[in-house]
């Protein structure tokens, strides 16, 4: 699942994850909380694995899902790994992400093959 509000930067990280086999289904939502109601509402079965996460976004940020996504049932939690994906390189914002137990890593906006390739050993 990638969850972000440009389309151009889920245009690209999805030809990525597209090009590296990386996933049966690539899942885009633009806006967090659709991605909320969407993970509320989801079965064992339609739980993503991962889901890449953008922190700045209109209304609801990243921020914001991630202390929603800390509230939702176990099944979702134990079977979704979180990877923020970001433009920001604020520092106090990777303090945040990194103290945070549902996220696995922070990278660098734009995704590259190189980079998931790097992911790879936490998923």
């Amino acid at each position: 699942m990638l969850i972000d509000d440009n389309e151009i930067d889920i245009f690209i990280n999805q030809k990525v994850l597209e090009f590296n086999d990386f996933a049966s289904e690539i899942v885009n939502i633009q806006a967090a909380q659709q991605a909320i109601d969407s993970l509320n509402n989801a079965t064992k079965e339609d739980v993503p694995d991962v889901i890449f996460l953008d922190l700045n976004m209109p209304i609801i940020d990243g921020f914001k899902f991630l202390f929603e996504f800390s509230k939702m049932d176990d099944i979702v939690r134990n079977n979704t790994k979180i990877i923020v994906l970001t433009s920001s390189d604020n520092a106090r914002d990777k303090e945040k992400v990194a103290a945070n137990p549902d996220v696995v890593a922070f990278v660098s906006k734009p995704l590259t093959d190189k980079k998931l390739a790097e992911l790879n050993h936490l998923l």
